[in-house]
Formats: structure tokens, C-alpha cells, sequence
């Protein structure tokens, strides 16, 4: 199918499902007998011919082999279903068998057994011409059936079947030389093991070379799994039981008990948590499924060390409740300094506040604001007045209404008031505060900050002395922030919406305007091939040395912002060709090598389903997952069957409770990681109890899926890592109406009282370069002094007419988070078509076998009444429903479609419920639109849905694939799926895409070297002070005491082992190159002609004056892309296009 306004009608070979010898009138061109005459004629005429009465064999040609069963009437099978799945009954054929010219058409006849033979045999390349079936009317005797020609329409259920038979030789011999070198066979054997062999063993044999050209990949795990139950039957039919089952495979694949789940105590057992968590979180819903379980002394004193360490919350008991402050004389009024912590009442709404009045859980000390004073102002009269930085407690952030833990902490803002019209008199001083900085909810003092809240941002990163001074009170000079040779993504024509990638070659100053000079980088699908990734360039230099493949993430399409190279533009003799890179030219800044080492972080994959989270988070580069965990048998076998090597993961099968009780008991062991070894922790807990999908939340089984959040909040307080991650749908923040049970406002209660920076995320898979309509929210966290990672830049545009969106409320009446909408990106957003195109037809995906695509087949059964259904669906224009069919495209009333009323007897009654899956608002059966995106791939296909109907091909009669469904969550083409095609399918629906996990991979990775790399630098400058130390104020004074207590890191350690690769941020093989900061190759040439590269000038404008802040948090919010650059940056948007020479 094309995309263009060009009209192509592709006409399939056969789309029959029933067999033509099921028709009548039907006329074979044999004569029609019974199978028991037609064997008794033709038996004479075998022994006529000279058979042996020990092997009798009559050819059977214009064959087609079917099942009749209720829902699914004589619609034929491909072979390799029989006896290999269960549920798959009876089959039988209808054919010509024949012996010499004696021929015969028999009908319905019942297949139970399919003899193939040449297995053992490696001079034999293939088993066609030896493949038999044997009748019920023959199991008694040697009489089989030699398939030759199969009918017409059984063309494509026979050919697919002949490829999977020869795989089958291959794979039973394999088994067997592998049993005889005593050596056992795995899934991960078939990754490349298994076609070195083949390979090998046949060489350039006719027969195998033409089998082997149609499946493209080296790593066969994908047809293995994908026909596991025909090659299980081979297998023991050939090699027998006990051979068949000294491989490990079966375990891994076919009943996925390779890993064995830890057995529950109890059927239904209550969430673990522990103390703090409990206190935390006990008040909501779901309160009475949480059991907070006691530390051991081990854990307890492991635990304790770590928090030390990492200069995090010690365990206490939670007071959130109000607490008495002390109120200022009159005489501590007037000595107010500079350096002060003071408090001042709210302003009222009648003020014109924007700010309402909320009280959050168990906390009523509302009516009073607290800041830092910046200078003290004394106007004509005498009168005093204050500019301050606000402090925001935890109700004036994203902790809203909900129960924070500690009632004595303050969050400094980067909110002053110096652009307020009204400033803080003297008289409206109520109290003069003793704040401990960097101190802990034991502090002696009446409150503590430790942590300050970036307003626009939404998030925590921990206190700086340079956060203490307002930058208007106390200007700071500004570093360069682009370098020479850096790349970045510049916007050159704004009504494209395109950014494009340029190498910074200069920057100067001229007439108060900061000018950037940029040579552009061209992309090769534009210039060269159009069949080129969008995210390959080109470089202008014939260049020397050797080339390198391409690793993650640069392989990923332009996910996450990488781009590389591969050609180069040579100019011969007026000729603009492109030719492969030899090397890179050194002064351009690459991007990182995948393969530098690096001390990379452990992680902990919790909820961790098929691992597209997890995988993508190390496809980024700077997190190894060491540990999962899951209660799902197939999605833990998934997961370890994509891992590196058989051991580089220990999973751990059960539930989540399981795992932590025994963590909290201190039995650890290799699937229970011991407190100290885990850095990173990431999950995404069952969202079903959040969803919009989800009709009833307040089931018992939806209560324990929202309680899971509060267990992941356990790990996060028993094992302190460096950095983690959580992932829910959008629905998990609360509107309006609950705002006082939001439990991931809770979530971020409970993180950041232990003392961990916290950046809260709203991003659209889309925008990160997945194909699918599909928004998430994701809770970053590190440990104090780490780096906090950034948002990760979207890099692919929105699909046209996509509305805005928010998330939650604040009590100023903001979003807590809305959707970015930038200006210009690199990329396009990829559509359905182009996420599938290379894709073949399926069709009604009846044979349910695609060669090169394994998992290219529905995954629930398409019975005759749902086809019927399907196919009265109209193909054009693009996107129909039953709804528009039935009642029309604008829905104007029943009957207002092409569907005829004879037709809509077909589906149910419309019961005029709001879910009536045939009511005028419904989106059952609902295609596909090609040139958007596709739907939200959920955990089953339901076409009958209401809501998520929307599950059909946009062309073809059938449900999406598995195969499109992996394609629009990111799933890597060699990634396998075990378990049956339903389970496959909920293992996809139930993953996070998977472009999202690799731009925040990135991003963490970004965070976890920067971390090393500042680390490193305070050790080699012996700057680090282990002691605490004084935290200097604005001004020497002698207001109140506040006290910055230094940090002891664990990073030292890290950066010990890090120290041999620190550069590993730095330096890139030639042909990478990164986003934001890390440039693309230049086109430096010597001789002066126009060519295809151009140079950007880019003029930046002066810097705008923010509007007037409210008090104490309303800030300017800024547009996610500035001007020409791609964020982050502050670039202009005027630009000088100017020819190279």
C-alpha cells in the first residue's frame, strides 16, 4: 500500500479460507470415493507397481488441509498445527491420491500422524519430497500419503509450513550433535550459535541457501519460540524423552519453569512496606491491604550505613502534624539581616492572590509564608521592607493536599520578590526562624532545608550556596554554553516545524546581539539514498582510517536525539557523490562510545513484565539491570530470554511482596540483592487501578494494584539507591475532585522526605519516536548531591491538531504538568505506515505463519462471525468504526452509513448504555488510520470494545499483529516473546514503550557521568570537606544561626573505578554523534563552490524581562523550545542562511 494519492489494487494469490473441495458444485477432475475404496483400489495398484508391503505410499496432490469446528467451520490449517497446539482438534484433508495414473479424490478425511523424515542426515538440505500424512483409516498399517501439490488456495497455508518443516531438521539435528558434544542447548544457543552451525553443515547447498534467503536475521530465537510446540513434537518424536529433555530449553520457551516462582505464604497476601512507608501512605484507599514489616538487625544496620553514606532521611517516626513557632519581639524585628529566616502571613484570595487556601493531610499551619532575606530596603520614611527568596512548604508544591512526613522541613524556591510590586514590610514579620541547612528532621532547630523547588520545573534538586542568592541581588557571570564544534538543532525555516542538526563553528558579540555561526549537517535520506534512517548525515571531507557498526542507541532512528554518520559528500570533477567514512575529522566533539567503559549503575528492574522498560534504560549507556522481578511466569521468561547472557540477570518470580518481605528480613541471596548493591531502581506498577479503561477502581483487586505504588516507595526507603524511576499512566494524578487521595502526590511525599531530588515527568511516547498515541507519567528521583536528571527533549513532532494537555492541580490553580509542545523538532512523528511499511500483507493472517516476521499474526482467534464483522468495516476513508458505518461518518442516526440493515443484524442491539458497544458513540470495530498514530496498544485486542475498540488493520481483515503491536512499543525486532500469542500480546500491551525508556536512559546516563565527572574534579582539586562546614550567608550578620552541614558521598568509590574511562562522555567512534551538546562532523572543503552544505547564522535577541511574580510562587513559564534552538538554549530566532563559499 502507498501512502500517495496514486491508487494501487493489490490482488493476493487467495484469500480463501474454506478449502474449494467444500463447495458446490465442485469437480476435481478424479473421481470422488471414500478414502477406505480409494485405499483399497489404489493398494492393488501400488503392488502392481512393485511396493513393498512394509512401506505402501500413494502421492497426494490438490490437497488442502482444514479443521471444522463450531466457531471455526472447515477453515484450513497450515500442518504445523497438528498435534502441536492445544485445542487444535481434529484436521483433516481433502486431495487427489494417486498411484501411477490411478487416481482417486477423496474428502474429509482425518489426519493422525505427519511422518517426516532425512532428520540425522546432513547431507539431505531439506525434508521436502519426505513428508507424509497417515489416516485414521491407516494407523494400523504402513500405508502414508507423499505430499506433493497442494490445491490452489492451500498455497499459502503450505508453503510457510515447508519452511518450518526444514526448520525443524535443522533444529532436531542441531539438538542432536549438541547432546553428543555433551553440551546443553539454550534459547540463547539460537542467537547466533545456531546459524554458524547450519551454516556450516550445509554450505552453499541449492536447497538450504533457498531456505535460508527467507528469514533475514541471524538470531533465530524469534521462529524458535514462534514454532516451539511443532518442534517440541519433532523433537521427542526423533530424539525420544529423555534426549529431548537434557536441554534447557523447553524450560525457557515452552512451560517457562526454567525459574522457579517463590511460593506464597498466603493466596492474597497484603503489601509489605515498611514503617515509614506505611505512615506515609495507611490513610488512603487502599490503607488496610498495606502491612508495614519490621527491619531486621541486619537490614536495619545495612540500611543505616547506606543512609550515612548517601547523606539521606534516617528512619524516625513521621510528624506532620502542626507544630508551635516561636513569634519575634520587636527588637528581633528591627535586627533583621540579611541571611534570615522570617515568616510573614499569607496574602488572602480578596488580595487578588492566585494562591488558594489548602490545607493538606493532618496539617492545618497554613496561614503563614516563610522566606530568606535577600537586603533590607529603607524607604524616605524610615520604613523597612525586605526582598526575600520564598520558601515553599510541601502543600505549595507538587505534595498538594496529601500527608508529608516531616512538619519542620522547608524547600528554598528560586522565587523572589524582586519583581513584585509589593515587597515584605517590617510590620508584616511574624517571626524570626532557626533553619538548619542541609540538616534532617531530627534538627535541633525549628525547621530544616535541605532541598530546593525549581517552580517552573516542578522539582527538588539539592541546596547550593548559590541558591541562597537571588540572582538579581547578587549577578553571577555566565559561562559560555556552547562550545566550537559542539552540535546543535537549529530551526531554519519556522514553517517547517523542522530543527536541523549544525555544527557550532563560532560565536561572537557585535551590537549588544550574541551571533552563532553554524555549518549545517545534510541528511543523507535527502541528499543521497532515500533510503536511508532519518538520523544518518553526511560530512563533506574525504576521510581516511576504518569505519564502525552502529550500537544504541545511534541505531534507534533519531530516538533520543542521536544522529550519525557514514558517508561522506566528495565533489569529483563537478560530480557530487557520497562515499563510505574512512574516519572523523579530531576537532569535532562526538558524542559517547557505547563501548568506553563506565561504571555503569545496578539496577533493580521491579514490575518488570517483558524488560522493554529495563532495555531501554540500558540501551541509554549508563544502567545495567542486575536484578528483576515480576509475578508473571512468561514476562520473567521474556525478559531473561532478551538478557546478555544467561546469568547477567537474576530474576526473581513472585511478588513484589515476597521479594521485599525477604529483603526486609535480611535473607538475601542472589535474587534478593543486598542492601548497598542496588543503585538504581525502576518499575511500573499495574496502572489498571489508575486507567481510564479500568470502569471500577475500587474492586479489591484494583485496591492492591494502586497499593503497589506504596511498595515500590518501600524499595526505594529499604535499599536508598543513587537514582530511580516510576512509571503509571496520566490518571494516577488526580483532578480536582480527589486531590486529597492522589497517590502520586504521596509517592512524591514520601521520596522527597527522604531526601531525594525529584523531577516529575509528562511525556508523550510520540514525541520520543514511537508510533503509538501513548502518554505516561514518570517520577525521577536521585540521591542528594547527584545529579538530577534533565526532561528528556522531545524529538519528534506531534501528529497536526494535537491539543494541549495538563495533568493535576496546583494551589495556584496551574497544571502540576502539561504536555510540551515545541516549536520545531528533528523528526517527523512516525506514523502507523511508516512504523510497518516493511511489513508484508497478511491478509486475514489465516495461515498465521510469516517467515521473516515470526510474530507477524493475530493474537486471538478470528472466528467467521467476528471476520463477517471485520470485513463489513469499510477500508476508505481511512479510520471507519461501526459507529460511522452504521450511523454515519458524522453520525447523524441509524441507517445514515453504507451498512445495510440486513448487515447490522450481524452485531448486537444497540441497549443505548454509554458502553454499548453499538451505540452512536462507540469505537468498536474501529480501524486503524495509517497516517496517524496507532491507538494505545493495550494487554488484549478487543475489537468489540467501546472504548479501546480501535484494534483493527487499517487495510487488511484482522486485528493489528503482534508483530505491529511490538513495533508501536519499541520492541527490537530480535526481541523474543515466549508463552502463548494472547500471552505475547499482554507482554507488549503491559510494557512502557520503548522509545521512552531510551530517552530516559539517556538522560540518566547524562546525570550519572556529570555526577562522576564532578566528583572526580573535587577529588583531584581536594576540595571535598567530609566535615560539616558553614554555609556562607548573603552578608555577615548576626541574625539567625543557619548551619550547612557537609556531605560524605559513596560516589568516591565509583569514581575510583571510574577513573580510567572518565572520558568516557567525551570521545565517540568517528561515526556518532549526540544531541544537544555533542556536534556532527563539519564540511570543511578547499575548494570554493556552491555545494550542498550551508553555513547558519544565528542572531540571539535580547534577553526578555520576566512578568511580575506573585507571591510567593507564581513564575514565567517558558515554551519548551526557544527560539532557534532546540531547548536547551537561549538562541534567537532570527537566522542568516549564508552559502559555504
Amino acid at each position: 500500500m502507498s501512502m500517495s494519492s496514486t491508487v494501487r489494487v493489490e490482488l493476493p494469490e487467495s484469500t480463501l479460507v474454506t478449502p474449494k473441495s467444500c463447495y458446490e458444485p465442485f469437480e476435481p477432475g478424479a473421481p470422488i470415493i471414500s478414502e477406505a475404496e480409494a485405499a483399497r483400489r489404489l493398494l492393488w495398484a501400488a503392488k502392481q507397481a512393485g511396493q513393498d508391503d512394509s512401506f505402501i505410499e500413494f502421492q497426494l496432490d490438490n490437497f488442502a488441509v482444514y479443521c471444522d469446528k463450531e466457531h471455526y467451520p472447515e477453515e484450513m490449517k497450515s500442518l504445523h498445527y497438528l498435534d502441536a497446539k492445544q485445542g487444535s482438534g481434529t484436521l483433516f484433508f481433502d486431495g487427489q491420491l494417486s498411484v501411477g495414473n490411478t487416481a482417486f479424490f477423496v474428502k474429509r478425511v482425518a489426519i493422525t500422524a505427519l511422518p517426516i523424515d532425512n532428520y540425522g542426515n546432513l547431507k539431505a538440505h531439506t525434508v521436502r519430497g519426505k513428508i507424509w500424512l497417515r489416516s485414521e483409516l491407516n494407523k494400523t498399517r504402513e500405508i502414508y500419503y507423499c505430499l506433493r501439490t497442494p490445491a490452489f488456495e492451500y498455497r499459502r497455508f503450505f508453503k510457510p509450513f515447508l519452511w518450518v518443516a526444514d526448520l525443524a531438521k535443522h533444529f532436531v539435528d542441531f539438538l542432536k550433535v549438541m547432546e553428543d558434544s555433551h553440551r546443553k542447548v539454550s534459547i540463547f544457543s539460537f542467537r547466533s550459535t545456531f546459524d554458524t552451525w547450519i551454516r556450516r553443515a550445509h554450505k552453499n547447498a541449492p536447497e538450504f541457501v533457498a531456505w535460508r534467503e527467507q528469514f533475514p536475521r541471524n538470531d533465530f530465537r524469534g521462529p524458535i519460540v514462534a514454532n516451539i510446540n511443532f518442534l517440541h513434537k519433532e523433537a521427542v518424536g526423533v530424539l525420544g524423552y529423555d534426549s529431548t529433555y537434557s536441554h534447557t530449553l523447553w524450560s525457557e520457551t515452552l512451560d517457562c519453569k526454567r525459574y522457579k516462582p517463590f511460593k506464597a505464604a498466603a493466596e492474597n497476601p497484603s503489601t509489605v512496606v515498611t514503617q515509614y512507608i506505611y505512615d506515609c501512605f495507611s490513610h488512603l484507599p487502599f490503607g488496610d491491604r498495606l502491612e508495614a514489616v519490621p527491619l531486621s538487625k541486619q537490614s536495619q544496620s545495612l540500611r543505616n550505613n547506606l543512609i550515612h553514606r548517601r547523606n539521606l532521611e534516617l528512619p524516625a517516626p513521621i510528624h506532620n502534624a502542626s507544630k508551635s513557632l516561636s513569634t519575634a519581639g520587636t527588637q528581633q524585628i528591627r535586627d533583621i539581616r540579611p541571611g534570615d529566616s522570617i515568616s510573614t502571613t499569607r496574602d488572602e484570595v480578596e488580595s487578588g492572590s492566585k494562591w488558594k487556601r489548602e490545607m493538606p493531610h493532618g496539617f492545618n499551619d497554613v496561614d503563614r509564608w516563610f522566606a530568606l532575606v535577600q537586603k533590607v530596603d529603607v524607604d524616605r520614611r524610615g520604613r523597612r521592607s525586605f526582598e526575600v527568596i520564598w520558601y515553599y512548604r510541601a502543600v505549595d508544591t507538587l505534595c498538594a493536599l496529601m500527608k508529608y512526613p516531616w512538619n519542620n522541613e522547608l524547600f528554598l524556591s528560586d522565587h523572589c520578590s524582586c519583581k513584585e510590586t509589593s515587597k515584605v514590610a517590617e510590620d508584616q514579620v511574624l517571626g524570626v526562624h532557626d533553619v538548619e541547612f542541609g540538616g534532617s528532621s531530627a534538627t535541633q532547630a525549628e525547621m530544616f532545608c535541605r532541598q530546593t523547588y525549581i517552580c517552573a520545573e516542578r522539582k527538588w534538586i539539592t541546596l547550593d550556596k548559590s541558591h541562597m542568592r537571588c540572582k538579581h541581588v547578587e549577578q553571577t557571570p555566565k559561562s559560555a554554553q556552547y562550545q566550537p564544534g559542539e552540535t546543535l538543532l537549529v530551526v531554519l525555516d519556522k514553517s517547517t516545524g523542522r530543527s536541523e542538526p549544525c555544527e557550532l563553528v563560532t560565536s561572537y558579540s557585535e551590537d549588544r546581539e550574541e551571533i552563532f555561526r553554524f555549518r549545517r549537517l545534510l541528511r543523507r535520506n535527502r541528499v543521497d539514498t532515500s533510503n536511508a534512517r532519518p538520523n544518518e548525515l553526511v560530512t563533506k571531507r574525504r576521510l581516511r582510517e576504518g569505519c564502525f557498526s552502529i550500537p544504541p542507541p545511534y541505531d534507534g532512528d533519531g530516538v533520543g536525539g542521536f544522529f550519525y554518520i557514514t558517508h561522506m559528500e566528495v565533489l569529483e570533477e563537478g560530480c557530487r557523490r557520497f562515499l563510505p567514512l574512512e574516519s572523523f575529522p579530531t576537532s569535532l566533539k562526538q558524542g559517547y562510545d557505547p563501548t568506553d567503559e563506565l561504571t555503569k549503575l545496578r539496577g533493580l528492574d521491579l514490575f518488570c513484565g517483558g524488560g522493554n522498560l529495563g532495555r531501554g534504560l540500558e540501551d541509554g549507556g549508563g544502567i545495567e539491570m542486575k536484578w528483576a522481578n515480576d509475578w508473571d511466569a512468561k514476562a520473567i521468561h521474556t525478559y531473561m530470554a532478551n538478557a546478555s547472557s544467561p546469568h547477567a540477570v537474576a530474576p526473581f518470580l513472585g511478588s513484589i511482596d515476597d521479594l521485599q518481605r525477604l529483603a526486609i528480613q535480611g535473607r538475601f541471596s542472589q535474587r534478593v540483592p543486598l542492601i548497598g548493591e542496588v543503585d538504581f531502581i525502576s518499575g511500573g506498577s499495574p496502572c489498571p487501578g489508575f486507567s481510564n479503561l479500568t470502569n471500577d477502581k475500587t474492586t479489591v483487586t484494583q485496591r492492591k494494584n494502586q497499593s503497589l505504588v506504596a511498595a515500590f516507595a518501600s524499595f526505594i526507603d529499604l535499599y536508598r539507591p543513587r537514582y530511580g524511576l516510576l512509571e503509571n499512566v496520566p490518571g494516577i494524578v488526580q483532578k480536582q475532585a480527589s486531590r486529597n487521595q492522589d497517590v502520586f502526590s504521596q509517592l512524591i511525599c514520601a521520596v522527597v522526605g527522604l531526601g531525594y531530588q525529584v523531577q516529575f515527568f509528562f511525556l508523550d511516547a510520540s514525541s520520543c519516536g514511537s508510533p503509538q498515541r501513548r502518554s505516561r507519567v514518570f517520577l525521577a528521583f536521585a540521591a542528594p548531591g547527584l545529579c538530577l536528571p534533565r526532561s528528556p527533549s522531545p524529538t519528534h513532532a506531534h501528529p497536526p491538531n494535537t491539543r494541549s494537555r495538563t495533568l493535576g492541580n496546583l494551589p495556584t490553580g496551574e497544571p502540576m504538568a502539561e504536555r510540551a509542545m515545541p516549536d520545531a523538532t528533528p523528526f517527523p512523528f512516525t506514523s502507523a505506515y511508516a512504523a510497518t511499511a516493511d511489513l508484508p500483507a497478511i491478509y486475514d493472517s489465516k495461515p498465521n505463519t510469516c517467515i521473516p516476521f515470526p510474530d507477524h499474526r493475530v493474537s486471538l482467534g478470528l472466528t467467521k462471525q467476528l471476520r463477517t464483522k471485520i470485513n463489513l468495516i469499510p477500508t476508505q476513508p481511512w479510520g471507519m468504526n461501526f459507529a460511522q458505518t452504521w450511523f454515519g461518518q458524522g453520525r447523524e442516526g441509524p441507517g445514515k452509513g453504507v451498512l445495510t440493515p440486513a448487515e447490522r443484524l450481524f452485531f448486537t442491539e444497540d441497549t443505548g448504555s454509554s458502553l454499548c458497544r453499538t451505540g452512536i458513540n462507540s469505537n468498536a470495530y474501529g480501524r486503524q488510520m495509517p497516517n496517524r498514530l496507532i491507538e494505545t496498544i493495550v494487554t488484549r485486542p478487543s475489537p468489540s470494545d467501546a472504548k479501546n475498540g480501535r484494534t483493527l488493520h487499517w487495510q487488511e481483515g484482522r486485528t493489528l499483529s503482534i508483530m505491529e503491536a511490538r513495533r508501536a512499543q519499541g520492541f527490537r525486532d530480535d526481541d523474543v516473546l515466549v508463552g502463548l500469542s494472547a500471552d505475547q500480546f499482554r507482554i507488549v500491551g503491559n510494557s512502557v514503550a520503548r522509545e521512552v525508556a531510551v530517552a530516559l536512559g539517556v538522560v540518566f546516563r547524562e546525570a550519572w557521568v556529570q555526577s562522576l565527572a564532578n566528583e572526580l574534579i573535587e577529588m583531584k582539586s581536594s576540595e571535598v570537606h567530609i566535615a560539616a562546614t558553614s554555609l556562607p550567608t548573603p552578608s555577615d550578620s548576626d541574625g539567625t544561626t543557619q548551619k550547612f552541614d557537609g556531605r560524605s558521598s559513596d560516589l568516591s568509590l565509583a569514581v575510583e573505578e571510574a577513573i580510567s574511562s572518565q572520558n568516557s562522555a567525551g570521545q565517540v567512534p568517528a561515526n556518532r554523534i549526540t544531541p544537544d551538546s555533542t556536534p556532527p562532523p563539519s564540511h570543511f572543503s578547499r575548494e570554493k563552490r556552491r555545494s550542498g552544505s550551508i553555513t547558519v547564522e544565528i542572531r540571539a535577541k535580547k534577553s526578555l524581562k520576566t512578568k511580575r511574580s506573585e507571591s510567593p510562587g507564581s513564575t514565567t513559564r517558558y515554551p519548551s523550545v526557544h527560539g532557534g534552538v532546540v531547548e536547551p538554549s537561549p538562541l534567537g530566532q532570527a537566522a542568516c542562511v549564508l552559502d559555504s563559499d
